[in-house]
């Protein structure tokens, strides 16, 4: 055959043109499936990636522990500051901790042998702590009535230490005579209890605000309001 001159017709110009356009377009593929093959990781690089996974795993795992912790922290703190006292809303706590120790005793109608002064300290630059002492004596049903009301105050009250003892001076009265020796083993000791304690509430000085703690308890104002406070 005479390539130049079937080159030279239309005919052979079409074929070679053809051809010329489909070596170049297999030069492409074949350039294009030889550098996707160099992007497919082998076996090592496949055992690295991994590795770097699980490591990055463990990183955000630890992170995320990290950050629950820090949340935990933060919601354990309002909950104690909304839970402590709070001057710009329970008042002063020096003469209000005292009324309403008193407010609660005059409710259930018994009469406290003493209630100390307020003594404050501090915690941290946040937080302090303010003590009471308080002593009585009464049947054994009223005390158990008035350590009840007092642990109902807001903010919440604890005991950082308490002492009962029966008081033995009250005996009944059996009505029987010295010489009935029967009638004086029936002598017992009435249920009266002596206590005397140290109430301690927690106080917060911190920059949130009462919008921020949302606190609910009626605020001194309001107690205030009700007999005996």
């Amino acid at each position: 055959m005479n390539w130049k001159r079937f080159a030279s017709t239309r005919k052979g110009q079409l074929i070679l043109a053809c051809s010329a356009l489909a070596a170049v377009w297999l030069v492409i593929l074949l350039n294009w499936l030889f550098s996707s093959l160099d992007g497919v990781p082998d076996r090592a690089r496949i055992a690295k990636l991994k590795a770097e996974l699980v490591k990055v795993r463990r990183e955000y795992e630890k992170a995320e522990s990290e950050q629950n912790a820090a949340r935990d922290v933060r919601r354990r703190y309002r909950e104690l500051a909304a839970a402590s006292w709070f001057v710009a809303h329970d008042g002063a706590i020096e003469t209000g901790l005292r009324r309403r120790i008193s407010a609660v005793a005059q409710k259930q109608d018994f009469k406290l042998n003493s209630i100390g002064s307020v003594r404050t300290g501090r915690i941290n630059a946040e937080f302090s702590y303010a003590d009471i002492d308080i002593s009585g004596s009464g049947d054994l049903g009223d005390v158990v009535r008035l350590l009840a009301g007092l642990a109902g105050i807001e903010p919440r009250l604890a005991w950082r230490r308490l002492d009962l003892r029966p008081d033995n001076r009250f005996r009944r009265n059996t009505g029987a005579g010295g010489a009935n020796l029967a009638a004086q083993v029936n002598i017992v000791p009435e249920t009266r209890i002596n206590f005397s304690g140290t109430l301690r509430v927690f106080h917060y000085e911190g920059p949130l605000s009462i919008r921020d703690l949302q606190i609910t308890r009626p605020s001194a104002a309001k107690l205030a309001e009700e007999p005996g406070l």
